[in-house]
């Protein structure tokens, strides 16, 4: 394609850096003169070169992924910036200009370089001058603002931010006086047009007095100011710039001040009232969207909750067969699922505000009776489990702020999570010990109820968790969310003496625990077994935990209590340990830390070196969310953060004298697979219906493997042979049926039931599929079954 270009010449002797290279090798066609010297190479050096081999900051498999957009013509040009190496190892700065050039016969890749290093280099030292000024302007006392010729606000110092409660992040591009003075104190709208502090600009002079500012949580306080144009090198005032201090002091001083208070009282009590209204509105609006989002996904799950009860009505009618009043009473079950589809579902209403009215409540029968309002809230594909532990003890709580406190939380989570994820709502009687308490001011030590609210969403930082009880503190994006949301159940915890902690990381999620004195207000309540008593031991114990204090405060109560410890600050350190011989009893190790190996993986090894050993996880995260979210096997012994010493004496006890039962336990018959049985994957988001599905496959003597969506699914299907997949349609990360097809083509003797609520056309369906129509019971599922092995 180059060969006799008279354009080739031009690119040789170009100022920049131009190189030409093939689509297929991505070998170098042609590099320009200015290239070559840059890097230190010979042009038949460079013949032998790929781009991503002068890129030390990017992989070919990530090279490869940034040009599939040119390549597809999704992007004319791609841009970005990196380094480039030279031969001797030296590296430099480069903006990168990446076209696809195509002719009839050829097409070639074309980049056009920028060394950018010395502006890079400018931009550090602008960057060091300004950090210096900003030093100097965030370390007086003096407020300071600073206004475009519009107005707007386009700085603010440490000492502004303090004074207006305001951060600049929140004020940077809106007019300033609409932000922190747009209002009189008696009430009456402050135009920016009548603003002495906006007349220093057209003025073209400074101008100077006392005003009212109106803080961000409302009030109003008063300010000395002094405003003065900026401007350009010609003289011309393109903003301005705000000098402010409080003077409530000096106005104090004069005998003006009592006048003062009077109307700054009144006008407070306005705003107070006006906020109060506001917040009755905006209660209003949310919970109608709460209701019309209720009634959004009422088809699709009534659907699916009559497929199981359909489904286990059939598969108990085989067990009473003979058996008259059984058989009856089966039909009449039947017809009720047939008037069943014919309901509709009622709506769950909150009382409107009013000050706690707390009574004896049972967390465990509340949740359920809000299972079917969070369900229709949040969505069909938010996955919703309560769990609720037995031998609850009840609580002294204001029921309507309860459910109000939940609905936050479960909101908060969806939002989180995108609308798309896993929601865990658990309650539980906790102890909080001395310790914890020790460790948190505002606990007193005792007998609590625990709901735990865990979510899969995006989790927050430290810096978010921070701040995020703090009144109008939002990640959301401006209009939509107010903030309030997790400050009001903080206060409603704290009001009925409870306590609240927040456990979050970033790309894993959250869980906000609500801590809930016991109360034994309750009439004919069954007595509470004592704790058991503490015991230790002097096994050897490996405790894994990437938290420093977390650590030294876990090996410091296994040492009390007796135990040999080992101690490591992550998985690969701890494999050293597993693998130097050393005896161990039990591996104590945090799930989430960081490193190159996971905390499962320790696990397994851990096993395979010490057959005799135990493992105990521990976790932010409470049990029930991590074991169904699949981040652990089945049978994972789990102790839950913040555990005090009694907590973890017994379920370190508990964890080793297990281990002896489990070796002497007499091993399960193993079940004869029939010769004619098929090897099934199942594919069903919902739960019940999965379970459903796979009982009535192994009845009928199939081996069965479940999937809750395509990916897992996928990966099921790439590690083991099936004979049949049935699938559902719509599942969490895409179609079935395209999962399907894409299975087919890889296993042409594949057979294909797809179940669904809906009609679909299946004329052009290959022989090898069918379609079972929601809800079925076993008679039709054999039928599905029946037809393809006739086919």
């Amino acid at each position: 394609m180059l060969a006799g270009n008279w354009w080739a010449r031009i690119v040789e002797d170009g100022l920049g850096e131009s190189y030409v290279f093939d689509t297929s090798t991505f070998r170098f066609i042609l590099v320009n003169r200015q290239a070559r010297m840059n890097l230190g190479y010979e042009a038949a050096e460079m013949a032998l070169i790929t781009p991503w081999q002068i890129k030390p900051l990017i992989s070919e498999q990530q090279f490869r992924e940034m040009i599939v957009p040119l390549v597809g013509g999704e992007l004319p040009i791609l841009t970005f910036e990196t380094v480039h190496a030279r031969k001797d190892g030296s590296h430099y700065d480069v903006k990168v200009r990446l076209q696809l050039l195509r002719s009839d016969e050829d097409a070639v890749f074309f980049a056009a370089i920028e060394d950018v290093t010395a502006t890079r280099r400018a931009e550090q030292q602008l960057r060091r001058t300004t950090d210096r000024l900003d030093a100097i302007v965030n370390n007086t006392r003096m407020a300071l603002f600073m206004m475009d010729d519009h107005q707007r606000c386009i700085f603010m110092n440490a000492a502004a931010e303090a004074m207006t409660g305001f951060s600049f992040s929140e004020t940077q591009g809106r007019v300033l006086h609409d932000i922190i003075h747009h209002t009189h104190p008696d009430g009456r709208p402050f135009p920016l047009a009548d603003c002495a502090i906006d007349r220093a600009l057209p003025e073209n002079n400074q101008q100077s007095g006392e005003e009212v500012f109106v803080h961000r949580d409302g009030s109003f306080y008063p300010v000395g100011f002094t405003a003065s144009p900026m401007r350009d090198e010609t003289g011309k005032p393109i903003g301005t710039v705000i000098e402010a201090r409080l003077i409530a002091e000096e106005i104090r001083s004069r005998e003006t001040m009592r006048n003062y208070n009077d109307t700054l009282k009144r006008e407070v009590e306005m705003a107070v009232a006006q906020l109060k209204h506001a917040e009755a509105q905006l209660f209003q609006a949310q919970k109608m969207e709460a209701i019309g989002n209720l009634t959004g996904g009422v088809a699709h799950d009534f659907n699916n909750i009559l497929q199981v009860i359909k489904g286990n009505l059939n598969l108990l009618s085989r067990n009473v067969a003979g058996n008259e009043v059984a058989e009856r009473r089966i039909q009449h079950a039947m017809a009720g699922v047939t008037r069943g589809a014919k309901l509709t579902s009622h709506l769950l209403s909150f009382a409107r505000r009013q000050p706690l009215d707390p009574s004896p409540l049972h967390l465990g029968r509340l949740l359920q009776g809000l299972d079917d309002m969070l369900r229709r809230t949040l969505g069909e594909t938010v996955d919703i489990e309560i769990i609720a532990s037995g031998g609850l003890w009840n609580c002294n709580v204001d029921r309507a702020q309860m459910e109000n406190a939940i609905l936050n939380l479960a909101i908060n989570a969806r939002d989180a999570m995108e609308n798309r994820g896993k929601l865990t709502l658990e309650v539980s009687n906790a102890v909080l010990d001395d310790h914890y308490a020790s460790q948190h001011t505002d606990v007193a030590p005792g007998q609590y109820v625990m709901l735990a609210v865990t979510d899969t969403g995006c989790g927050m930082t430290s810096d978010t968790l921070a701040q995020v009880f703090e009144p109008f503190f939002s990640t959301k994006p401006e209009g939509e969310g107010t903030g309030l949301g997790l400050s009001m159940v903080y206060g409603f915890a704290k009001q009925s003496g409870g306590h609240l902690k927040l456990y979050s990381e970033v790309g894993v999620g959250t869980t906000v625990r609500i801590y809930l004195p016991r109360t034994r207000l309750v009439e004919d309540a069954p007595a509470e077994p004592l704790p058991l008593a503490e015991q230790g031991g002097t096994e050897t114990i490996l405790a894994v935990e990437d938290d420093d204090s977390v650590r030294a405060v876990a090996v410091e109560l296994l040492t009390d209590l007796g135990y040999r410890v080992l101690k490591a600050t992550n998985a690969d350190n701890a494999l050293a340990i597993v693998e130097s011989g050393v005896a161990i009893d039990l591996l104590f190790t945090d799930v989430v830390m960081p490193g190159n190996l996971r905390s499962t993986d320790l696990a397994r090894l851990t096993l395979a070196a010490h057959p005799g050993a135990v493992v105990l996880f521990s976790s932010g995260y409470t049990q029930n969310a991590i074991v169904h979210a699949g981040r652990l096997d089945d049978g994972v012994e789990l102790l839950s953060k913040p555990y005090g010493r009694n907590s973890l004496a017994r379920k370190v006890r508990h964890v080793l004298e297990n281990r002896a039962l489990a070796r002497d336990a007499p091993k399960p018959p193993q079940t004869a697979v029939p010769k004619t049985s098929l090897r099934v994957l199942a594919v069903e988001d919902e739960a019940l219906i999965r379970m459903l599905l796979a009982d009535m496959m192994i009845e009928m003597g199939h081996q069965v493997t479940e999937a809750g969506d395509v990916a897992e699914a996928r990966t099921q299907f790439e590690s083991a042979e099936f004979d049949m997949l049935v699938t559902d349609v719509s599942l969490p990360d895409g179609s079935g049926f395209d999962f399907a097809i894409e299975a087919a083509s890889r296993n042409p003797k594949l057979r294909v039931v797809v179940a669904t609520g809906h009609v679909l056309d299946t004329s052009s369906w290959p022989a090898s599929f069918t379609a079972l129509e929601k809800p079925y019971n076993e008679a039709g599922l054999q039928a599905a079954i029946a037809k393809l092995a006739a086919g």
